[in-house]
């Protein structure tokens, strides 16, 4: 219930703020689509709606444009959905589901937006709510409520406390995301504050501050882009819409994109729930040398016998042992000769 009081007053704020600004002209109407920032090759961005029916919606990047993918799953009796998280080990998407009761842990079929029910989160064998949750590259999850961080088990919904943050303004937390690049959590509370995350020391360290306020989802890109969802209003019928924006980690001040007010046929979609989803990694080819030039045979001529341990040429020692074995049967053939004729 604590949550649910401190989202009902951000939001109502942040919206009679915003439309106090935009009357005045101090903060500008959403970007066009053409302003947007496109995702990662290969890469989704999906939207869960904060409505009875739990929409599932694949959002542009570039111009926030949300095509919906099957018809929801309302059999959950949730009011909304909160912060989404990829397990990239099991390739599952989880949710959090808000409503009166603490929220429950739920999967959703990416293909069919069907979701199915996890549990109740619990701490101690006690119902109790989260802010958010981020899942990291190797399959382990966290939750955050309040200044506290958690241990999630995704098979049965259960935290398990780590400890408390102490730094200024690491409370309300209601972004979480793991890098997918570089494995690093970050998370974002509504007045902009971005912190990086230590899931194992329980600490918050601040990293620096977007220019944007009404923040309810994080998630981050391959590509070191956080995208955020940011609470806004219809101007005509003062009905909540979100805003998709994105900034890149590496210029928090500077690099902020409007994407625009995120939609569908129907008109705004309204949701506190981004799911980033990372495009496969395609392997590329592996580099083949060619196989070295086979050397043509050459003929060569055997090398002349030398006398052992002596380094003296014996060619002409044995063309001369021919000569006097010549001379020898010369000499023999006469001899032969007369012994025949004597007998």
């Amino acid at each position: 219930m604590r949550n649910l009081r401190l989202r009902a007053r951000l939001a109502a704020s942040i919206a009679v703020f915003t439309v106090g600004l935009v009357s005045i002209g101090v903060v500008a109407t959403p970007a066009s689509a053409a302003d947007g920032r496109a995702l990662p090759n290969g890469s989704s961005l999906y939207a869960i709606s904060c409505s009875v029916d739990l929409a599932l919606a694949s959002i542009d990047g570039a111009t926030a444009v949300a095509k919906r993918v099957g018809d929801g799953a309302p059999e959950l009796e949730a009011e909304c959905a909160e912060q989404g998280a990829w397990n990239p080990v099991t390739s599952t998407a989880y949710y959090s589901a808000r409503r009166v009761e603490p929220a429950i842990l739920s999967t959703i079929d990416l293909t069919t937006g069907e979701s199915t029910s996890v549990g109740i989160f619990t701490l101690n064998g006690e119902r109790n709510g989260i802010d958010s949750m981020a899942i990291g590259n190797d399959g382990a999850a966290y939750a955050i409520q309040d200044d506290t961080l958690y241990s999630l088990a995704l098979d049965k919904a259960a935290l398990t406390k780590i400890g408390t943050f102490t730094a200024p303004n690491a409370s309300a937390l209601l972004g979480f995301s793991v890098d997918p690049a570089t494995g690093l959590f970050y998370a974002v509370n509504p007045r902009g504050y971005v912190f990086q995350i230590d899931v194992k020391a329980a600490s918050a360290t601040p990293v620096g501050r977007v220019g944007l306020r009404g923040i309810f989802s994080l998630q981050i890109d391959t590509a070191g882009v956080l995208w955020m969802q940011v609470d806004s209003s219809d101007g005509d019928s003062g009905e909540p819409t979100s805003l998709l924006e994105s900034v890149s980690l590496s210029d928090l001040a500077g690099s902020a994109v409007s994407s625009g007010t995120v939609a569908d046929a129907d008109g705004p979609f309204y949701t506190t729930s981004f799911l980033f989803v990372p495009g496969p990694d395609v392997a590329a080819p592996p580099i083949i040398d060619p196989a070295p030039p086979v050397p043509t045979p050459e003929t060569t001529p055997t090398p002349a016998p030398k006398l052992a341990n002596s380094g003296i040429d014996a060619a002409p020692i044995a063309a001369g042992g021919a000569l006097v074995a010549l001379l020898g049967v010369a000499l023999l053939v006469p001899t032969i000769r007369r012994r025949r004729t004597a007998a």
